[in-house]
């Protein structure tokens, strides 16, 4: 999660503080409105005062990629298919935010 605050601070030009609101906010979005995803949503988003361990950062690839190793045969490819699904639906809906979060926390500062 720090690499996320990190790009947000940068890009959207917010806080860390913000940023980390933000996260939160999104996590809480997507947790309700995909409540069977809401452990993976906690794991793919967990930062440092979480309860679940972040993965190991020696591992490569992306966790969306690695749930049809967990659940097997064609169950499994369904899941990791939503999953990838709802993730990008969850980016659009992050960057969208992002754009008016932006010109209220600064964005736009005149001086």
């Amino acid at each position: 999660m720090e690499e996320l605050i990190s790009r947000l601070t940068e890009k959207a030009g917010i806080s860390a503080d913000q940023a980390t609101k933000a996260i939160d906010t999104l996590k809480e979005f997507v947790k309700e409105k995909f409540p069977m995803m809401s452990g993976a949503v906690d794991n793919l988003l967990a930062g440092k005062t979480d309860a679940a361990p972040a993965a190991a950062p020696a591992e490569s690839g992306n966790i969306m990629d690695k749930i049809s190793d967990v659940i097997p045969g064609e169950a499994g490819q369904k899941v990791e298919d939503f999953a990838k699904n709802a993730a990008h639906k969850a980016e659009d809906l992050f960057d969208n935010a992002k754009e008016k979060l932006s010109g209220l926390f600064g964005g736009n500062k005149q001086g």
